[in-house]
């Protein structure tokens, strides 16, 4: 695991994971052989693309993949998961690293006409103190790698000054946090909710069904276009994961993201499979005060759950292949610990002792929000809670905006958090962001990540990412269930074997390429 890639807060992963939509394939069609069609690709995907519009500095991790369509970053993510340049064509630092200058290329034209200049990141970048921006948490007033001041230098060179020394920062450049906005858009931002404004290789067609399908033609203004095989791209929600295997089998989808228990039935079917791990389902505790469930106040209580769940169990049953986690970060990460698989082993009768121990010994009720994705992991979970007193009701989202509210209305969630960059997720996500809508607070995480932020070495990385890992599963903000493999399913005939940038869950836009 790379401990300082890019920066990549996960709000928008646990809304798609909590949204609940229309369960439909859309577009393309199987292709033959014979010869490499790069008219249009298809891409079944779990969870809506713009679920918060079309502001990049919105979302992250699962939503990067489109946005990087639409919008061109600072720096750019690279096949091995390094950083290149991008609409910065040079960077330097100064002597202790706390001012990074970069050097803009020329020529650049985002789709309301605007050109890009220093004055334009400026005004990217000034939108830091929006709370709202998930990609800019922690570059905002108090994040971890907060940017103090943003100041034009040259019409092609813009500074940014660090509040400490951010060795290193380029790469949070190379997803979200460094995609930049036309004027137009940062202008009248809300605008954004329906119109994009970039200078991607991609703009939006008008054939979009938001929430739906998201349809993407290439930007003949675009010199970035080139690097792209496919004329267009569709990402077609599909939500449930038999659903995304069959649209990849009959060929309404070329590429799809299927999940570990539908692997071996796409294969039987003749489609390629490239996997990959890193990413943790896990249970998120919304609620650390008691505002929505007074037992989640807690510690102890949380504890109890912890013991409650027999992750072997769920995984044998429900997702073969994949991972048991008692571990809030995965395997490969420097700070995962066999340590806390002992500490943290299914124990029933531990967990009935931290529930009478917290004043809770007849167990207590609270209700969870489910979306067809979480439904029956929530069902398994909700039988191990019983068994020990607590009465877990799953209840399926109405609306969409019911599975959003629920990280303010109930006291526990279910999502897929990817830990590409541990200080990105616990700053947009965990500390700060969508998972702590009560403003709980815990000084050891708090700790831990800002170590983490500030580690010049891999010793010192290790040593605050166990910190992190182990404060994040004692504490009960994360109870983990099982590490997911990230599954890129392909029609041969018509996609290569997909490829991976790095250890990122999501291949890069322009990896895709026909089938020689």
């Amino acid at each position: 695991m790379k401990l300082n890639s890019t920066a990549r807060a996960s709000s928008a992963v646990l809304a798609g994971a909590l949204l609940l939509g229309s369960l439909t394939a859309c577009g393309g069609s199987s292709q033959s052989a014979a010869k490499a069609d790069t008219s249009s690709l298809t891409l079944a995907v779990d969870s809506d693309s713009a679920s918060f519009g079309f502001d990049p500095l919105r979302v992250s991790a699962a939503q990067r993949q489109f946005f990087e369509g639409l919008y061109e970053s600072l720096m750019t993510l690279q096949p091995d998961g390094s950083a290149g340049p991008g609409l910065a064509k040079e960077f330097s630092y100064n002597a202790d690293s706390t001012v990074l200058t970069l050097t803009l290329k020329d020529g650049v034209t985002f789709t309301d006409g605007s050109k890009l200049d220093a004055d334009l990141v400026k005004a990217n970048l000034d939108r830091r103190s929006d709370t709202a921006l998930s990609a800019y948490s922690a570059v905002a007033k108090g994040g971890a790698q907060e940017i103090a001041s943003v100041d034009v230098v040259s019409p092609t060179q813009v500074a940014l000054t660090f509040t400490k020394p951010q060795p290193g920062f380029e790469k949070n450049l190379a997803s979200t946090t460094g995609m930049i906005v036309g004027k137009n858009g940062v202008t009248d931002t809300a605008s954004l909710a329906a119109t994009p404004d970039g200078s991607g290789p991609y703009t939006l067609d008008p054939s979009t069904v938001k929430g739906n399908k998201y349809v993407l033609v290439k930007n003949s203004k675009s010199p970035e276009a080139a690097k792209y095989t496919f004329d267009k791209v569709i990402f077609s929600v599909v939500q449930d994961p038999q659903a995304r295997a069959n649209a990849l089998v009959s060929g309404q989808a070329d590429v799809a993201m299927l999940t570990s228990n539908t692997v071996d039935f796409a294969k039987s079917k003749g489609v390629g499979v490239t996997q990959i791990g890193g990413t943790v389902n896990t249970m998120i505790s919304f609620d650390k005060i008691g505002k929505t469930a007074p037992a989640f106040a807690e510690e102890k209580v949380r504890q109890a759950i912890q013991y409650a769940i027999n992750r072997q169990a769920l995984v044998d049953a429900l997702h073969k292949g994949d991972i048991p986690a008692w571990n809030a970060l995965p395997k490969d990460s420097a700070g995962f610990s066999k340590d806390i698989e002992t500490t943290f082993a299914y124990n029933p009768d531990k967990a009935k002792s931290l529930l009478a121990e917290a004043g809770y010994p007849n167990g207590f009720e609270f209700t969870i929000i489910a979306s067809a994705q979480t439904q029956t992991d929530l069902q398994a979970v909700q039988k191990d809670l019983a068994a020990v007193g607590i009465t877990m009701n799953v209840k399926m989202a109405s609306s969409t905006d019911e599975a959003f509210a629920a990280v303010a209305t109930t006291p526990l969630g279910y999502a897929p958090l990817n830990w590409d960059n541990p200080v990105g997720v616990m700053y947009g996500a965990i500390l700060n962001g969508f998972t702590n809508v009560q403003k709980a607070t815990d000084e050891q995480l708090n700790a831990a990540t800002g170590e983490l932020a500030a580690a010049k070495d891999d010793a010192a990385a290790k040593a605050a990412a166990t910190k992190l890992n182990t404060r994040l599963v004692e504490s009960g903000w994360m109870i983990p269930l099982y590490e997911a493999l990230t599954n890129q399913g392909y029609n041969t005939k018509k996609v290569a074997p997909v490829e991976f940038a790095g250890t990122n869950a999501y291949p890069l836009l322009s990896s895709y390429k026909p089938a020689s």
